[in-house]
């Protein structure tokens, strides 16, 4: 749990834990190894001083051994207890035995029970005190034995506060560097949160514009550097993209145009008309609603295109298409079939006369004159009308019946219109 705690740290949290630890496990390390030395010199120091007091004390005790003077033994002895740390100081003459000693009663130390008798100082090491011999010598004889214990009670004493000391030292200086790498690491690694703020914004957004301002030529430089690369390929795949889509876009709907409507009036084609009449006459049936077929052939544009010329006619149907819009509903749908031909299919009106009173407005609307290069356009319109489901629920039968009351409308002397009826 703990692991992964760490390991879900953010970024700059988690180096500073490492680099906090780092730093306390080696300052931990080297005041350990200090306090070793420190320990290890200042035993040496109190060894050294130890042998040479024992050594003082046996150079003055030997006059004293010749003459078997132990009040001037103890005299001697007592001069010497004021040494630090000093648990016991003996002496023993040559026939090994004690002459005189002293003991610290302050403290509790196993004493030594080995008494070495030699011509040279010896020196016993143990963890909490030092032991040492030095020869009581007279002109070359041996007269005895001094005996110096000393305990490590000061030297441990000064270790302790050396390395309580350094903790506290350790400690502080722990704090600052915490301080200046949470600094240092803010700043070092701003280039990295300004990458992941980046990757973040473009994920999110999806904008691949954002690019890394940082500029350096080390490792984070390059990486930005890099990553800017990808985001603008990707910008660029993208919006190579975008226009392939539009381009596509714009094709179909260009295909569209060229399927169902007609080039030079704009109208829906026969095409799409047909499509229409059949999804308008199914829902009409479906939803048991009322619609109409207004099936137009203009009157005398075979004249117009013979005596006027093509370019005329065209802009006669050119006229004519934008009347029929204006005149219709938005709900309606008018066609140009081909040639002179229109239709129009009225969708959801109440009943016939709906479409009659449209009809009559088609009529009176192609009828207005028509000016081409000055000349009035003699055309006008015959309509023949059907409707759905009162004439006929298919589309073919409906456009059938439409254009025999067109010819109805034609028998009853043209620019009128007619509704399908069964009665010839």
């Amino acid at each position: 749990m703990e692991k992964s705690k760490v390991q879900n740290l953010p970024l700059a949290k988690k180096l500073l834990l490492l680099n906090v630890v780092g730093i306390a496990t080696t300052l931990l390390v080297c005041l350990a190894l200090f306090s070793i030395s420190y320990t290890y010199i200042a035993v040496q120091r109190l060894k050294s001083e130890a042998m040479v007091n024992a050594n003082i004390l046996a150079a003055n005790i030997a006059p004293i051994l010749v003459f078997n003077d132990q009040k001037a033994a103890r005299i001697l002895a007592h001069s010497f207890v004021g040494m630090p740390d000093l648990v016991y100081l003996g002496i023993v003459n040559a026939q090994n035995q004690i002459f005189t000693d002293w003991r610290s009663l302050h403290r509790k130390y196993q004493l030594s029970s080995v008494i070495h008798i030699s011509n040279h100082p010896q020196t016993d090491m143990y963890l909490d005190h030092i032991t040492v011999w030095a020869p009581v010598l007279l002109d070359g004889e041996l007269l005895g034995t001094v005996q110096l214990q000393i305990g490590f009670d000061s030297v441990y004493r000064s270790t302790m506060q050396f390395f309580l000391l350094g903790l506290a030292l350790m400690a502080i200086a722990i704090i600052i560097a915490s301080l200046i790498l949470n600094r240092l690491q803010v700043r070092a690694l701003a280039p990295i949160f300004e990458l992941s703020s980046i990757a973040e914004n473009v994920a999110l957004l999806r904008d691949y514009s954002l690019r890394s301002s940082y500029i350096s030529n080390n490792e984070l430089g390059r990486l930005s550097f890099h990553f800017n690369q990808m985001l603008a390929k990707i910008e660029k795949w993208e919006n190579d993209i975008k226009e392939e889509l539009n381009q596509s876009k714009e094709s179909e709907r260009y295909l569209d145009l060229l399927a169902n409507y007609d080039n030079l009036t704009q109208l829906a084609n026969r095409h799409y008309f047909h499509q229409a009449l059949a999804a308008t006459i199914g829902r009409t049936i479906l939803e048991k609603q009322f619609s109409a077929l207004i099936f137009i052939d203009l009157d005398n544009f075979k004249y117009v295109n013979d005596h006027y010329g093509h370019e005329a006619g065209d802009l006669v149907l050119t006229i004519i298409a934008q009347r029929l819009k204006a005149i219709l509903r938005s709900t309606d749908i008018p066609c140009r079939l081909g040639g002179d031909e229109f239709a129009a299919i009225l969708p959801q009106i109440a009943d016939v006369e709906v479409a009659k009173m449209l009809a009559g407005r088609l009529v009176a609307g192609v009828k207005q004159e028509i000016i081409v290069h000055g000349k009035v356009m003699p055309v006008g319109a015959s309509i023949g009308i059907a409707c759905c489901p009162l004439h006929a629920e298919d589309p073919k039968t409906l456009l059938h019946y439409a254009d025999l009351a067109m010819y109805q409308a034609k028998k009853a002397g043209k620019n009128t219109f007619c509704v399908y009826s069964e009665k010839k």
